[in-house]
This record gives structure tokens, sequence and C-alpha cells, in this order.
């Protein structure tokens, strides 16, 4: 049986629009995996990741008919939407820690992370300052305005004055570097 070759991003999208079973299959396909990642990264968990996916293919689903070809890679599309999604699920995570301080805690439960779950967060802490305190301040700073400003790669470029694709390659090598390095670390405490 002969593979299938990918559809262009136009072609792929009309045929999703028009609720094509194989479409929606090779979106899924190509995307999922990259949409996971980026749940892993920005939001911690893999729970928080799978239904990043989840939420995803739904509102690409939802607004597949906005998907423009001439404006730009059905890549980019569906990770914006993903990278949305993920913000939005952070600020609500905010949200509702500030509403659960102004409730206040019950009187009788004690919230506060015992000895154990302290030194863990420490720890963890320590080896993430140290990761980034490695990391070149070009890559830190791409790093800080992508992940903790929102910023995207384009925006970064007009902000430090460089190129797109130089922006993309200090957001990337700077997040390899940390993986590597708290990998590291974590292997060395073994």
């Amino acid at each position: 049986m002969r593979s299938r070759e990918p559809e262009s991003d136009g072609a792929l999208m009309r045929a999703f629009v028009s609720r094509d079973q194989r479409a929606a299959d090779e979106l899924y396909g190509r995307f999922a995996s990259r949409v996971y990642g980026l749940g892993i990264v920005m939001l911690g968990s893999d729970a928080a990741a799978q239904d990043l996916v989840q939420d995803t293919f739904v509102k690409v689903w939802r607004t597949a008919g906005s998907f423009d070809a001439g404006r730009g890679k059905l890549e980019t599309w569906v990770l914006l939407v993903a990278r949305s999604l993920a913000i939005d699920s952070l600020r609500r995570r905010v949200l509702e820690s500030r509403s659960l301080e102004k409730i206040g805690e019950p009187q009788d439960l004690d919230l506060r992370p015992g000895p154990e779950q302290q030194a863990t967060t420490a720890d963890m802490a320590g080896r993430a300052r140290r990761a980034m305190a490695a990391l070149s301040p070009e890559q830190r700073a791409a790093l800080e305005l992508a992940y903790f400003g929102g910023r995207t790669s384009g925006e970064i470029a007009e902000i430090e004055g460089i190129p797109v694709g130089t922006a993309k390659t200090r957001i990337r090598t700077a997040l390899l570097r940390l993986r590597e390095a708290m990998g590291q670390e974590v292997g060395d405490d073994v």
C-alpha cells in the first residue's frame, strides 16, 4: 500500500474544514506532539500538556475557516493557537490562586508544604537558578522575554535589534541548555 504524500497547508485545511477524517488525522499526526511539548515547557505537567493538546485541536476545529495559507505556515498557526491557550491557562492559575488568597483557607487545615516538599522545591529552584545563570546574557534575555514575558520571536527580535531567526535560535538553544543542565544535575544527585 502506498503512503499518501503530505498535503499542502491550504489543501489540508480545506479538507479539514469540510470535515474530512483523513485531514483531521493528518493534522493531528503532524502537530499533536509539538503542541504536547509546548504544553510541557509552558505548563509543566503531563496532564496540563495533554489538556492543551485536546483544547488546541478543538479550537483549531472550531476556527479552521480562519486559517489563511497566504499569511503563514499551518504549523505556526496551530502552535500560536496552542501558545495562546497555554497562556490563558497560566492566567487562570494566577487568578485562581488570587481568588483563594482572598477567600482565605479554612482555619482547621494546614496547607503549607512540609519539610520534604520545601527541600525538594528549594533544591529544584537552586538548580534552575544555576542553569539560568549558565546561559549567555543573550540567551537568558530571549528566554525570559518568550516564556515569562509572553513575547513572540518577532517581538523579541525587534526588542533586541536582531533577526527573527537569531531570536528563535537563542530561545531554542537556551531551552536545550536548560534541559541538559537540569538533566545532568538530576542525574548527578542519584
